[in-house]
């Protein structure tokens, strides 16, 4: 999982908005979103997920507000061929996308 001390790095960087392609979904962000309590607190209760009865659920909005008006492209990026978005899948998603907002890369 994403450990929330590494993504202080993410957050001390650039204001610049970003154009980046992760698993097939081309994305618009700004990397200072990370910059927020509320992403911050998603991103807590993912780690904590387990501990929790609906901690899991905390993709849905994390992914809403980090995605923006590219949500609905990633999901359709992200659908198999059954039509469903698996959450290994989302999972893996988010780790890259982080790893692509990362200021060295």
């Amino acid at each position: 999982g994403v450990r929330l001390e590494v993504l202080r790095k993410y957050m001390d960087a650039s204001d610049k908005t970003r154009r980046i392609e992760v698993m097939g979904a081309t994305l618009t962000i700004d990397p200072s979103i990370l910059d927020d309590l509320d992403m911050v607190e998603y991103l807590y209760d993912l780690q904590h997920a387990a501990d929790s009865d609906d901690g899991g659920f905390t993709i849905v909005p994390f992914l809403r507000k980090l995605c923006g008006d590219d949500y609905a492209n990633v999901k359709k990026a992200l659908r198999d061929d059954n039509g469903r978005i698996p959450f290994e899948k989302v999972g893996e998603f988010v780790q890259q996308l982080i790893e692509a907002l990362n200021p060295n890369s």
